[in-house]
């Protein structure tokens, strides 16, 4: 597990007891709402991370015929 992937952990338990402390029966506030959406956000790009990105296995190129040359063998 990579740094920013412990970085990611830490903030989902942060924002989530932020989440529980924020929540109020008695108010109304639906301000718990809006962390738990942080959260969700965040558990996402933490599951993102997690499968599909590795130091060598994600591959960013838009160019579909240089991916074909790659993986290809009659190209």
């Amino acid at each position: 597990m990579e740094l920013r992937q412990q970085i990611q952990i830490l903030l989902i338990i942060f924002f989530t007891f932020v989440a529980f402390a924020s929540y109020s029966e008695g108010t109304g506030s639906t301000m718990w709402l809006q962390w738990t959406t942080l959260v969700t956000f965040i558990f996402f790009g933490l599951v993102f991370d997690m499968a599909f990105t590795d130091e060598s296995s994600f591959i960013f190129d838009p160019d579909a015929d240089n991916w074909r040359r790659k993986t290809e063998v009659g190209y």
